[in-house]
């Protein structure tokens, strides 16, 4: 079209001096053919140019961009700091204040103190994993160990489960197993009073956990059945296991209507020879006097009813809006050993709490506990050699916030039975808590 243009154009010029009934000759018809087959000539060279211009333009602009991509990629690469920052959710707890007890208790003098200092890390490299970390920070000091959890969970792994009624999920590494109800809030911060139950149960370890839920039929659809089974070393202490044999844990949880929660568990430690085991019941570890090997088993059953039950049935009591909660909860312990029934060690533990909102600031909480050694054994329990060791425990609770709470609790410990004194270590507690 251009070329037309251009023929027209020239022809328009030529003829535009051919004065009117003029008659040219061949000779001249012959001079602007020639002429006019020059300005072609030119015309295409110009188009030539034009096009080899454009080419050469896109080269160029090529050459520059694969310039860019080779000198990006021999500069050192950078974090991103914001992308790392955006996987990474840290949260804590905190509590402090004055404690004073007995001359036999912890505090015989009255002392402000830290009861309590966590402070989580929990990294999430994709949306299944995610690496979590505690540090332990109790009165401001590094315990032993520093992190008392370091392990990987592991969600939603399985696509095949994606859209089904089952859901499952793995932990591994050092973590603590969820034996009983009270081991989720037996600290000052989670708890309804300061203290917690005189046969406090408690065990972190390292090892594998796997858990889950079913709600396959219609008995579970709208509550599901919880589970778990986990396997760790057993043993007291961080580090290798000292046997070939491996602690087991199961625990089942089910709410059969709305306001009320039950749960099950089950823990059997292996052999674990002269070693402490990793479970504690009162602060209780050690094996029985002169054993050689021996094992640990126990069984929990808890009961959890919400009065007036509220949006938030499973947070811990204390931060719960239900009206007033009430918990029960019973166990049997046994300590066997190669030497038979002379050197075995068994009892119960338990304990019935309640917490009543006045309003949505001030709380009442109550707990009567115990734990009893069958017979006349007795041992160090919370610090006392007795084999019955009770603890009724009075107090309540101001939210300044809803994270902030000011604590004020009395102990009343007791230790009977086979006990040479009753030991004077009853003890009150002022505290300010907090988590983050």
């Amino acid at each position: 079209m251009k070329r037309f243009c251009m023929l027209l154009l020239v022809l328009t010029f030529i003829f535009s001096f051919v004065p009117k009934g003029f008659t040219a000759s061949d000779e001249e018809i012959h001079a602007l053919k020639q002429q006019v087959q020059e300005l072609m000539k030119r015309i295409e060279k110009l188009e030539f140019e034009q096009t080899q211009t454009k080419v050469d333009a896109a080269k160029a602009k090529e050459e520059v961009t694969q310039l860019k991509e080779t000198t990006q990629a021999t500069q050192p690469s950078r974090v991103d700091l914001a992308n790392s920052l955006s996987k990474l959710k840290i949260k804590g707890r905190w509590a402090a204040g004055y404690l004073a007890s007995g001359k036999a208790g912890s505090y015989p003098d009255g002392s402000f103190e830290i009861p309590e200092g966590k402070i989580q890390f929990a990294f999430e490299p994709d949306k299944i994993n995610t690496v979590v970390m505690r540090l332990n920070v109790n009165n401001a000091t590094a315990a032993s160990p520093l992190l008392d959890y370091f392990y990987l969970q592991s969600k939603n792994f399985i696509p095949a489960l994606k859209n089904s009624p089952y859901t499952i999920s793995t932990r591994l590494g050092r973590f603590k197993l969820g034996f009983g109800e009270e081991t989720f809030s037996d600290n000052p911060v989670e708890g309804i009073l300061p203290s917690t139950s005189a046969g406090k149960v408690g065990v972190s370890d390292e090892g594998f956990e796997v858990a889950g839920t079913v709600a396959a039929t219609r008995l579970f659809k709208k509550h599901p059945l919880g589970w778990l089974v986990s396997v760790s070393d057993g043993n007291s202490g961080v580090g290798s296991d000292s046997g070939a044999a491996r602690a087991l844990m199961t625990k089942l949880n089910y709410s059969p209507i709305d306001p009320l929660y039950l749960s099950a568990s089950y823990y059997t430690s292996g052999d674990l020879k002269i070693s402490a085991s990793e479970f504690s019941i009162a602060g209780l570890t050690s094996r029985p006097t002169g054993a050689t090997n021996w094992k640990r088993r126990a069984w929990e059953l808890d009961a959890r009813y919400d009065f007036g039950k509220g949006k938030k049935p499973l947070e811990p009591p204390v931060y719960s809006d239900s009206k007033a909660i009430t918990r029960l909860s019973y166990g049997r312990f046994e300590d066997e050993t190669t030497t038979g029934s002379a050197g075995k060690r068994t009892g119960s533990f338990g304990f019935v709490d309640g917490i009543y909102n006045f309003n949505k600031k001030i709380y009442g909480a109550s707990r009567i506990s115990l734990v009893d050694l069958d017979g006349d054994v007795t041992a160090a329990l919370n610090g006392v050699t007795t084999n019955l060791y009770e603890r009724f425990s009075f107090g309540g609770g101001y939210r300044w916030s809803d994270n902030t709470i000011i604590k004020l609790s009395y102990d009343i410990n007791k230790n009977t039975g086979v006990s040479t004194e009753n030991a004077d270590d009853n003890q009150i507690s002022a505290l300010v808590t907090t988590q983050f």
